[in-house]
């Protein structure tokens, strides 16, 4: 769900849930109560997309997720489908684990996510009429039910502009954006009466100004129970220059005249809330992942400066996964690890090699947190779980955001 290429987290946990008596009191403190109830309420949304990596859907830890969003089905002939291209990796006996994993964790919600960045092409076009959005939604419904899905997040990259080559695009998707998701509310709706299991709809939103130019957010967010807002991807390797994934705030000691300096986390967010989505109705996108140039010049570790093209990766060239970023090269490798106190995110630069990678960790996910905290945001999600294998960040956002 990342907005490069393609693009975590829902259901509130009961307060009662991190409760435990205090090991030196026998009882709970007002103080661990409130801070339990408080936790209770974040949520915690993980993208999972079966990949090569040697992290299946059986290794997710339900303990650790209010929500998990599944990615992606497609759409074929207007209708959402199983992806079944060759080289996917999506069948449904992950559908199976998946409901294990709620087995293991009763408050754990699966949601099916449709679209991403290779996968919207055809979402101008189901949205267009009356009846293509009822069928749409029909066509989702039936797919929840029948794989024990408890919901649909819908991932549209972008309504009107944007996107990958190839999207079908059209100036009314700004409207007919709305009336598709109106379309899924009323239907999942329908299911919830007759089946009574409330049905979740959500969705994976853009990170700047032209995407709340082209969407009608105030509308879209009293339709949708809550928006994961895609707060990375502000500079990758189809930039010449090298820039942060996900800083959260703006730094003016790199600018240059061909950087956005709303690029960042908390520019996004004031976007979003300008755009009318309500503080509680907002989570929080977070990156599992980094990205790499190479070649490029030495000044400020190599910070805003030109490269020559992508760098290394662990599955496609220029994108590196947390966990060997972390296992591989930091502080190591030729590679050291720097910090930006104005941006708040870490990096690291290879003088050597001129390698420059950008990407999240445990310290700026402890500034991050208390942002969403600070907004009072809804929670956080991350894009996605087999690029942070071993849990370092997931572990991370899991202690601050769920009771214990």
């Amino acid at each position: 769900m990342k907005i490069f290429r393609l693009s975590i987290l829902v259901a509130a946990m009961l307060p009662l849930y991190g409760m435990a008596a205090s090991p030196s009191q026998g009882t709970v403190t007002q103080e661990n109560a409130t801070d339990a109830a408080t936790k209770a309420a974040y949520k915690v949304v993980a993208y999972y997309l079966p990949s090569e990596r040697r992290y299946s859907a059986a290794d997710i830890d339900p303990a650790k997720l209010t929500h998990l969003n599944y990615a992606f089905a497609v759409i074929k002939n207007g209708e959402v489908a199983i992806d079944l291209a060759p080289g996917t990796k999506q069948g449904v006996t992950d559908f199976v684990v998946l409901r294990g994993l709620k087995s293991r964790n009763p408050r754990l919600k699966t949601l099916i996510s449709v679209g991403g960045w290779a996968g919207s092409k055809e979402f101008a076009d189901v949205a267009l009429t009356p009846q293509s959005r009822e069928k749409f939604a029909a066509s989702a419904l039936r797919f929840i039910r029948q794989h024990g899905f408890d919901g649909v997040d819908i991932d549209w990259e972008f309504p009107v502009a944007g996107g990958d080559a190839g999207n079908v695009m059209r100036p009314e998707d700004k409207q007919n954006y709305t009336l598709l998701l109106q379309a899924l509310r009323d239907k999942l709706d329908s299911g919830t009466k007759r089946d009574g299991h409330r049905y979740l709809l959500t969705a994976a939103i853009g990170n700047n100004q032209g995407f709340f130019q082209n969407t009608e957010m105030a509308k879209v967010a009293a339709i949708l129970d809550w928006a994961n807002i895609m707060t990375y991807d502000f500079s990758g390797p189809w930039s010449k220059f090298a820039g942060h994934v996900a800083p959260l705030y703006n730094d003016p000691a790199i600018a240059r005249p061909d950087a956005n300096d709303k690029f960042n986390v908390s520019s996004t967010v004031e976007m979003a809330l300008q755009a009318g989505i309500p503080a509680k109705k907002m989570v929080l996108g977070m990156p599992f992942y980094g990205y790499s140039w190479k070649q490029c010049g030495a000044a400020r570790h190599g910070q805003h400066q030109d490269c020559d093209g992508k760098g290394r990766g662990s599955v496609e060239e220029g994108e590196l996964d947390f966990a060997d970023i972390d296992g591989k090269l930091v502080n190591q490798n030729g590679f050291t690890r720097y910090w930006n106190d104005s941006a708040k995110v870490p990096y690291l630069f290879n003088p050597q090699t001129g390698e420059f990678v950008s990407y999240d960790d445990v310290q700026s996910l402890d500034y991050k947190i208390a942002y969403l905290k600070k907004m009072g945001l809804a929670g956080a999600m991350f894009w996605q779980l087999s690029a942070d294998r071993n849990g370092i960040l997931l572990d991370k956002v899991a202690q601050e955001l769920l009771p214990r």
